[in-house]
């Protein structure tokens, strides 16, 4: 059995000082779970840590490519996309 979607793990595990969390967000359909882990550069909006995880889980199902929910965050999993196909570009180039 896998671990339920929007499981977060904030403590313990992550760094003490640092604005950290794992935060599994897509149910394991196929073999096991793997939660992602989020490191929060800067916050300029001052989200609780609770606000963010929720913010970043809701975005998960927000995907054009999937009605279910995704591992990683879409407007990550975007720009990796637009960078794979910009070095498919200049590789041809």
């Amino acid at each position: 059995n896998n671990i339920l979607p929007g499981t977060v793990v904030d403590t313990t595990i992550t760094h003490p000082r640092e604005f950290d969390f794992y935060l599994c967000s897509h149910a394991g359909l196929q073999g096991t779970s793997r939660p992602t882990h989020y490191h929060v550069l800067w916050d300029e909006n001052n989200f609780s840590s609770d606000d963010l995880q929720m913010l970043i889980y809701n975005l998960c199902y927000t995907s054009a490519r999937c009605t279910r929910s995704i591992s990683v965050v879409p407007p990550a999993y975007y720009a990796h996309l637009a960078a794979y196909r910009a070095r498919l570009y200049l590789d041809a180039s």
